[in-house]
């Protein structure tokens, strides 16, 4: 059996990443395509815990913390749910994944990227994304839209800004990246632009 692929969708806060994460995989659906949709960090019980970890605003943690508790999250959550799912010939469309951590982490955190490079590849288990969309916010915009207030959302504009540019670095090096520009209120614009990505990858007939 033919392994899913492994479709993520990326961007800064406010992008609205889960909202067209969500609205990709109803459209597979509809179209009877074998799909999954988690987010991460999450998708099983330990990974949901570290979420609330992670972004509860009452703990100062600090960036070397976070790659390990994202990467704590990721192996679970890829253990117990994206490879089986993927070994079924199930395309699994993620909410976030390792690009965040070197966006986060790595560009506005200071991590090496040769580490997190190396964490990410065990956690995933050599695993790379076979198409990865990334949604481009102007951090100022997006902080003001952001309605989950979280310890992430509270780092402040520059913080933000460097993970921004961190996104169109990774975008401009990764051959399986596609960039989408935030337009406010195209929503369906901005999902049709996925959806061609999205196709093009499945080999669907649009």
């Amino acid at each position: 059996m033919q392994r899913g692929k492994y479709i993520v969708i990326e961007g800064g806060e406010g992008c609205g990443k889960t909202t067209q994460a969500e609205l990709l995989y109803n459209w597979l659906k509809k179209l009877k395509v074998l799909c999954y949709f988690g987010r991460e960090p999450g998708g099983v019980a330990p990974a949901e815990e570290m979420r609330k970890i992670l972004l509860n605003s009452s703990y100062q943690i600090d960036p070397i913390s976070e790659l390990f508790g994202f990467a704590f999250a990721r192996s679970i959550f890829f253990e117990k749910i994206v490879i089986p799912k993927m070994e079924k010939g199930i395309h699994f469309i993620s909410d976030r994944s390792g690009f965040s951590t070197k966006a986060h982490q790595g560009y506005a955190g200071g991590v090496s990227f040769r580490i997190i490079d190396f964490v990410n590849q065990v956690a995933m288990r050599n695993i790379r994304p076979d198409l990865g969309i990334i949604i481009d916010i102007d951090p100022s915009i997006g902080l003001k839209k952001e309605i989950e207030k979280n310890r992430f959302g509270e780092k402040g504009l520059e913080y933000h800004q460097k993970v921004r540019r961190g996104f169109l670095e990774i975008a401009k090096s990764n051959p399986n990246c596609r960039l989408i520009n935030y337009r406010k209120g195209g929503i369906e614009e901005m999902q049709e632009g996925m959806r061609c990505y999205v196709a093009e990858l499945l080999n669907i007939n649009l």
